[in-house]
């Protein structure tokens, strides 16, 4: 199953299907709960929506065989995203590596709290051994953890080397942008973004970065014709407030994007958990009701 928006969603037909001949097979639930969260933590379906019914087939999961372990790490991602439980996924995590060590889903989840919570070598480790396990599926991840940790300079050598490994994989490109961008290099970043932005046409997330982008490098105008253009799609289908909220950050609007962080947070949308080590919200730290948001989320 491809990690992007069309794959998971075609995944979840397949595993459908599977169910269908054999109600018993626990993997195919696996499947589908790990589709689920992508979608929604992505923004690619109402989270809410997502993380409801992936948390109904982690559980039929579990009832099936309760020693799953990858499906200990899908719950323990749920416990992150729907929760903000820090110590429960932990021990989610921790449980589904004692149960199979060699899960390269469960490794990146870990990897990516422990980077949503500022613990950055322990994060490293982990997606390490998320990328030796399965390259394929775990690719990006790296360098992003590397932007979170301030590494500019390894955060872009990680992502050329993910986009050499598949120029059509739009958040490697996407990552690769923002690693141009904290290397001072404006004109490259933005033109990756620009590629993300095309390569998955409608990606509210990569489209809310490109306006971010545009709205730093000192383009207001177009960062507010990508907003006008949010706007627009969310009339007919779910558009991410935590999107919404990199432009108006990119812009300078801090209230404007506090009010769409913590409407982000009522909907659970997926990504916000990681805000705290977010380099697209640098500007709000220490801004009171940022402060007063990670407090809601356990993250202070």
């Amino acid at each position: 199953m491809r990690f992007t928006t069309e794959g998971m969603k075609k995944g979840i037909g397949f595993f459908d299907r599977a169910i269908g001949r054999d109600p018993d097979f626990a993997l195919a639930y696996a499947g589908i709960a790990m589709a689920y969260l992508e979608l929604g933590e992505t923004g690619s379906m109402n989270p809410i929506e997502a993380f409801r019914r992936a948390q109904e087939v982690v559980d039929k999961a579990l009832e099936r065989d309760p020693n799953m372990g990858d499906v200990h790490g899908m719950n323990g991602q749920l416990k992150v995203l729907r929760h903000f439980d820090w110590p429960g996924a932990e021990a989610e995590f921790k449980l589904a590596l004692t149960l199979n060590p060699s899960s390269a889903d469960t490794y990146d989840f870990y990897g990516r709290m422990c980077a949503a919570l500022e613990r950055y070598d322990e994060a490293l480790t982990l997606l390490q051994r998320a990328k030796e396990l399965d390259p394929m599926a775990h690719r990006s991840d790296m360098s992003t953890l590397l932007l979170r940790a301030g590494r500019y300079p390894e955060a872009l050598a990680a992502a050329k080397a993910a986009v050499d490994f598949d120029p059509l994989y739009d958040r490697g490109v996407a990552t690769l942008g923002w690693a141009y961008l904290k290397n001072d290099m404006p004109a490259e970043g933005i033109a990756a973004l620009e590629r993300a932005a095309a390569l998955s046409p409608g990606n509210s997330g990569w489209l809310g970065q490109l306006g971010e982008a545009y709205a730093l490098a000192g383009r207001p105008g177009e960062a507010r014709r990508i907003l006008d253009r949010l706007n627009l799609m969310s009339r007919d289908e779910y558009v991410s407030p935590y999107h919404i909220a990199y432009i108006h950050t990119g812009l300078g609007e801090l209230e404007a994007a506090m009010d769409w962080l913590d409407r982000a947070f009522k909907e659970q949308s997926g990504a916000v958990y990681a805000v705290k080590s977010s380099f697209l919200f640098a500007p709000l730290r220490g801004h009171p009701r940022f402060l007063a948001l990670l407090r809601k989320m356990n993250l202070e």
